[in-house]
Parts: C-alpha cells; structure tokens; sequence
C-alpha cells in the first residue's frame, strides 16, 4: 500500500538516452523521490546514478523489483526487454511506465494490457508529446470545432543521427523488432495525430526503405545520439531507415507521413498539419511554443498564453520556453498524482488522463499494420 502522505519512491531501470530525463521528470512531478536506477553495465551505472544524485545503483533487476520501499518502476530499456520488466514489475505490485514501444508484438502487448488492468495498478506508456501545452491546446481547438470537418492529416517525423554507415546504435539489431523508424519515432507521430484530432487510423499504404544495407558495428554498441569508438565490424540491416505511408482515417479523411532516421541536418524535425473544413493548424516541435492556423481569409500564430492553453498541470509563465524534457514532466505528472492521490486506474478502457497501455497496445497496432503494408504492397487495417 502507497503511503498518500510520503513522496513515492521510483526505481528507473536503464541507463542510456532516456533513462537520465525519466530520473528528472520523475522528480519533477513533485511527488516521487528516485531510490535506484539499474542497469547492464556496473560502471555505467554506478556513474550515471552518481552523476544524477540517485542513492542507489545496481545491476540486479530482481533486487529492485522484489523491494518493498520501491512504488513506481520506470522501464527505459532497450524495446525487446520491455513486457518482460514490465510484467515482473507489475507482478511485483509496482506502478509502471514504460517507453515505446510497449512490446515487439501486438499479442505481447495485449497481454501486458491485460495485466495491468487485472492489477489494479496504475501503468502508463511515454508517450512524451501529448505533454507539450500547445499540443493538447490543438486537440482542444480540434475538439471545439475550430477546424471544422477534418479532410487532411499530414506531416513528417525526420532525424539524421543514422545517416552515416558508421552510425550505430542496439536499435540497428533484428533483436529490436521488424520496424525501426516506424516503431522508434513513427509510433510517436501516429499517437500524436490521432490524440489531437479525436480520430483514428483506419487504413495504410506503406513504402520502405533501407539505404544502407549494411553498416558498421562497432565492440560497444553507444546509447542514442551518443558517438560509438574502436573495432567495428560490417553487419547487414534489414530494419527501414525511412517510410513514406498513407493514411486514410475512420472519419474518412486522408493524410500521409515522411519518417526517417537518415535526412541530415534535420535533428529532431516532428510536425503535423490538420486541415479542416474551415481552417488548419499545424504545429512543429522544434518551434513548440505556438501553433499556426490559417484560414480563406488570415492566417496567425497562437502563442502559449494562460488565457489560451488549458493544460491541467503547472506550466512555466508564458515566454518561458518549455520543450522536450518538460512534456515528459507533464505527461508524468497526472500519472504520479493518480496515483498519490489514491485514484483507482481504469478497468473498462474509460480514459485515463495519461496514455495508458490501451494506447500503447494500439500503437503496437498501427505499426504492425505499417509493416504488412509495406511488404505486402496493400492498403492494410490496423487490428482492433
């Protein structure tokens, strides 16, 4: 049983990218004191708690999840580990988060979901964008009606830290699943769009592409966006270094994405356009602390304002620029107030208000869906 009346206590199992922003939005929730952070490697670790200011680091999982002092667990590992911490966590009575893409397969994460719910514990994917103001400020124009009938879905979701053949990473391994771009960073643009329009996909056309058939693997693979140095070896690579889909929604609007790994000088280049009957707005996370709306007669910037954004948890004053790290914060914050607060998580898909592993279970969906398409040729249907 939680303590209401104490901080919860967090374990963040791994070390790489990820895992160092999980300890800080964690703590910045105002509500959790990090305890422990696991890893692989004992160095590493010992040096990533140290430098983070985490009391405790360790290489044994099983000794974190079998701690009772331990609340919440945050599973920031590579994706083919993911359902198996999560399980154990869950099974251990512990709250979880864990990253996308929840699991490797829609079966694994339907299981998942399943538990979770049986569990009576809160459990929540990271999805980190439906934590930015003027993203939850787009789906309440959506929502309003400010766009009127929705016609058009698109954007683009393009990085160029696997543009090189030197450029190597674990997420290159067929250990990680038969979609990289997709899963990694598509599976983020896809949530998006369906969360801020209400909508879903209900259809798409897939095209692959894999420019660098092989590349060089270094002795130590390097954690993203990290430089990897030594030996290498020349392996070959089967996972898409970009996608070009097409979508076609339920409500019968249509749209189309550009996901790539490997367009230089784009770093982290997310955006999306909704156009409607009556006006579009589109937004870009590299520029996200506005949205853009035109209509037939102006068009304009929406600034973050207090007057303009309803975002439901404590946001910086407006000119204040708040990014990446502090949606993370955001999307956590409801989820470890949840849970402080004693509220029961949903047992009958009723939303909950942070992203669920319903919704990780449906990006699973989606991207599987992508997969078939693009080795099939066919327009494809998202199971579920």
């Amino acid at each position: 049983m939680v303590d209401v009346t104490a901080p919860l206590r967090t374990a963040v199992i791994g070390t790489g990218f990820v895992g160092p922003f999980h300890v800080d939005a964690a703590r910045r929730s105002g509500l959790a004191d990090v305890v422990v952070m696991a890893g692989s490697n004992p160095d590493r670790t010992a040096t990533r708690a140290r430098s983070l200011g985490v009391p405790k680091a360790t290489t044994d999982v099983d000794d974190v999840l079998s701690d009772r002092d331990v609340d919440v667990v945050h599973v920031c590992t590579p994706n083919d580990s993911h359902v198996d911490l999560a399980r154990r966590a869950l099974q251990a009575g512990k709250h979880v988060v864990v990253e996308k893409p929840l699991a490797l397969s829609l079966g694994d994460a339907t299981e998942l979901a399943r538990l979770a719910a049986s569990s009576g514990r809160h459990a929540m994917v990271a999805f980190t964008y439906r934590g930015y103001p003027m993203i939850r400020r787009a789906r309440q124009l959506v929502g309003d009606g400010e766009l009127g009938a929705l016609r058009l879905i698109h954007g683009a979701y393009l990085q160029d830290w696997l543009a090189n053949e030197t450029d190597y990473n674990w997420r290159l391994e067929p250990a990680s699943g038969a979609s990289r771009a997709v899963a990694d960073i598509g599976s983020h643009w896809v949530d998006t769009a369906e969360y801020v329009s209400g909508i879903r996909v209900g259809a798409v056309l897939a095209d692959f592409a894999t420019f660098m058939t092989s590349r060089l693997r270094p002795a130590t693979a390097a954690a993203a966006f990290e430089s990897s140095t030594g030996e290498s070896e020349e392996v070959p690579i089967a996972s898409e270094d970009a996608a070009t889909i097409l979508l076609r929604f339920d409500d019968g609007s249509r749209g189309a994405v550009v996901i790539s790994q490997v367009s230089p000088g784009r770093k982290n280049a997310f955006g999306f356009e909704i156009a409607g009957s009556k006006a579009s707005l589109a937004w870009e996370q590299e520029r996200p602390e506005s949205l853009w709306i035109g209509s037939r007669s102006e068009t304009r910037r929406l600034h973050r304002e207090p007057d303009v954004v309803s975002t439901g948890v404590p946001s910086l004053p407006a000119g204040h620029p708040e990014g990446w790290a502090e949606a993370l914060r955001d999307v956590l914050r409801p989820f470890y107030a949840a849970i402080a607060g004693g509220e029961s998580p949903s047992t009958d898909g009723s939303p909950m208000p942070y992203p669920t592993l319903a919704d990780g279970v449906r990006a699973v969906a989606v991207v599987e869906a992508i997969v078939a398409s693009a080795r099939s040729g066919r327009w494809t249907e998202p199971a579920g």
